[in-house]
């Protein structure tokens, strides 16, 4: 602070790239694929069965499991190659900054789910990620803390 007030430059900043930024923010499996954090998905299961379902966390935690064999813990997309989001933040103390980010603007992925029959019927689980991917959704911006972005829904399987 006393080099502040003096006049002194604090910190330098460095010279921002959006691409390294927005490719630091993007998760991939371990063959390099673009992904999603299987704990992402089965955190919003939890939440959105705890705050709009009723359902105890635990309840979910103990009977509905993903199976995910990556070794970073990322279930792969189906996407396009996503484009570079420019973002404004608020950062500590209401200073403002920007954030570059991936944004895919469609994307599905497969998950293998094991679940305890005695607690969950497949129909409760379709209802819970359906919640889930309305109300909580995954990654940055999403519902639970008032945005739109990384929303999802059940598809159904063709026969």
């Amino acid at each position: 602070m006393r080099e502040k007030k003096a006049g002194k430059k604090t910190k330098e900043r460095t010279v921002c790239d959006p691409e390294q930024e927005a490719k630091d923010a993007t998760y991939f499996t371990e063959d390099g694929k673009f992904g999603i954090p299987v704990n992402a998905l089965k955190k919003s299961f939890i939440e959105a069965a705890h705050t709009d379902m009723g359902i105890a966390k635990t309840l979910v935690r103990k009977a509905l499991f993903l199976v995910c064999e990556d070794k970073n813990g990322v279930i792969q997309m189906r996407c396009e190659e996503p484009k570079i989001r420019e973002d404004h933040v608020r950062i500590g103390q209401g200073g403002a900054d920007l954030r570059y980010r991936p944004e895919f603007e469609s994307w599905e992925c497969d998950i293998e789910i094991q679940y305890d029959a005695a607690l969950l019927t497949p129909e409760d689980i379709a209802n819970l990620i359906n919640r889930a991917g309305f109300g909580v959704g995954i990654c940055e911006f999403r519902p639970e803390k008032g945005g739109d972005w990384g929303r999802y829904q059940v598809k159904a399987e063709k026969e």
